[in-house]
């Protein structure tokens, strides 16, 4: 009588073919979330320009009722809707820095300081030079000086598209974003 002995084997493990089948499924999966992901991010990064948008307005509204009149350097501008182009300047007033303007030195305005040039309040040597977005482009303010609550929104920045007169109490205040023009092409505005 012969013996026959049959090991039973066991499979232990996947296959090389089971293996790539799995990690092209985790691929494809990773490729057609990265799309939303993104634009989810995008509008978050979007949203946080806006609320600093709103949080300049809020620092000028702050200004105007405890001195009565807008922030401003150097002397008081006579024109309507004069555009703040001495972004570091004006932040100084807002961020009590600046005591000629604000003799109080109160702080109406503060941000965190932002990393690469990007995202915040940017230093040079210690003196501060701008507040930008996410993408690095400075956040632009543009006052109602003349006080008959209108300010043009056609002429923001280089190359706005924007068509809107604004009746608004004293200021506005945008971010062309990650497209870097003012074309409200997910622009952030403080209107």
């Amino acid at each position: 009588m012969k013996l026959s002995i049959h090991k039973n084997k066991s499979k232990k493990g996947f296959t090389l073919i089971e293996l790539l089948v799995v990690i092209a499924i985790i691929a494809t999966l990773g490729a057609l979330s990265y799309g939303p992901i993104m634009k989810h991010i995008r509008s978050a990064d979007v949203l946080n320009a806006k609320k600093v948008c709103k949080d300049l307005t809020f620092a000028i509204d702050g200004f105007e009722q405890t001195y009565d009149s807008l922030p401003y350097t150097g002397s008081y501008p006579s024109t309507d809707e004069s555009y703040v182009t001495d972004t570091s300047g004006f932040l100084n007033v807002l961020m009590g820095k600046d005591t000629d303007i604000n003799d109080r030195g109160k702080k109406f305005f503060t941000s965190d300081e932002g990393k690469g040039g990007k995202n915040g309040l940017i230093y040079d040597g210690g003196n501060l030079t701008s507040l930008v977005d996410k993408w690095g482009k400075p956040y632009t303010i543009k006052l109602d000086y003349d006080g008959d609550g209108v300010i043009d929104a056609t002429t923001i920045g280089t190359g706005s598209s924007y068509k809107e007169f604004l009746h608004v109490e004293n200021s506005i205040a945008a971010s062309p974003t990650y497209d870097g023009e003012f074309n409200d092409v997910g622009d952030a505005k403080s209107w």
